[in-house]
């Protein structure tokens, strides 16, 4: 058991040494004797992402955004416990912004199923939301930023590299407005 950052940091090199000498070991190949058990208890179970949604009336929808947040704490854990970085570190934010904003599409659209303004325009949705008092201005202008955010990821239609374009700062961001979002909506935080 790890009880000081002076045996943390030996700890995380000796499992870094490790992992590398598996890797390196194995190459390319699989083999299921040299998989690395992932840490149990970081990535939180299904029901704790669907209790958060409980105002998605679609239960299936709400199944498939609790797995869909699966992924996401594996993008917390790889952004969190290694030292990606430069591209590769970029495309996991990248994804994990894809991922909130598709989860705001979709929350947005299954809220509003049925009422006016419900329709297939995601801004328009947001609009109605925001002109019935259902979320405030600065939630708005996230849920804008997110989808512009969200539909500027299609690589057919860019036009620079995709490098320096995400940063933490753009994750967490998308994280905060994926939570106002669902507690505005009668979510838990």
């Amino acid at each position: 058991m790890i009880e000081s950052d002076e045996q943390l940091v030996a700890a995380a090199q000796s499992a870094s040494e490790l992992i590398q000498q598996i890797s390196d070991y194995l190459g390319d190949r699989n083999c299921e004797e040299g998989k690395i058990r992932f840490p149990r208890g970081y990535m939180r179970a299904c029901i704790v992402h669907r209790n958060k949604y409980t105002f998605i009336k679609d239960p299936i929808l709400r199944r498939n955004i609790a797995y869909a947040l699966l992924t996401t704490d594996v993008f917390r854990w790889l952004l969190n416990r290694t030292d990606l970085a430069i591209v590769a570190k970029e495309m996991i934010i990248k994804q994990g912004i894809a991922i909130f904003g598709s989860i705001a599409e979709a929350a947005t659209k299954d809220y509003l199923k049925g009422k006016p303004g419900g329709g297939k325009n995601y801004k328009k949705r947001l609009d109605v939301l925001y002109e019935n008092g259902e979320i405030d201005e600065e939630t708005k202008g996230g849920l804008d930023w997110l989808w512009d955010l969200r539909n500027s990821l299609h690589l057919m239609l860019l036009t620079d590299p995709e490098y320096e374009k995400y940063t933490m700062k753009d994750y967490n961001r998308a994280v905060l407005t994926l939570m106002k979002l669902r507690v505005c909506l009668g979510g838990e935080p």
